[in-house]
């Protein structure tokens, strides 16, 4: 008898598979927010439109709309990049956990749950991972339980 983790599998590839597409959308992103004109003029709106608005940002008379549309740019370039480290991580640990799941059950169990934590801020892949964690550990111990080996 084995330990039947397919589910926890399946849990395991439909999140590598969300991870990965959360990582490739989240890397276009990265790559392209400086090509957006779009989002640059509403930035140089915004500042031209309200001087309440220049002043709330600390900003002064020598700042020039399109500094300030570059600088918020880089800036939310520089936070986009937390996103695409975390997904790169997420992506190793998952297929990790995925293929070593029969050999290492406990480890593969910890990192589903951990990574599951790590990406709360989604809802799907933390509900997939820590679903399958859970499962792996409620196998496991049961299949020690039943073959005789004290927990």
């Amino acid at each position: 008898m084995g330990l039947n983790l397919k589910v926890p599998k399946i849990l395991g590839i439909v999140s590598l598979v969300l991870l990965v597409i959360g990582f490739i959308l989240s890397l276009v992103i990265y790559t392209q927010i400086d090509n957006v004109d779009l989002f640059r003029d509403s930035l140089i709106e915004a500042y031209n439109s309200d001087p309440i608005y220049q002043e709330n940002l600390g900003l002064t008379n020598a700042d020039t709309p399109e500094g300030f549309a570059d600088g918020m740019i880089s800036t939310w370039k520089n936070l986009l990049l937390i996103p695409v480290i975390g997904a790169v991580l997420s992506i190793a640990a998952i297929l990790f956990s995925t293929i070593a799941m029969n050999k290492l059950p406990r480890t593969s169990a910890v990192l589903f749950i951990i990574v599951g934590v790590a990406n709360l801020f989604t809802v799907i892949i933390p509900i997939l991972l820590i679903t399958g964690g859970i499962m792996i550990l409620n196998r496991w111990s049961k299949y020690n339980k039943e073959a005789g080996i004290p927990a």
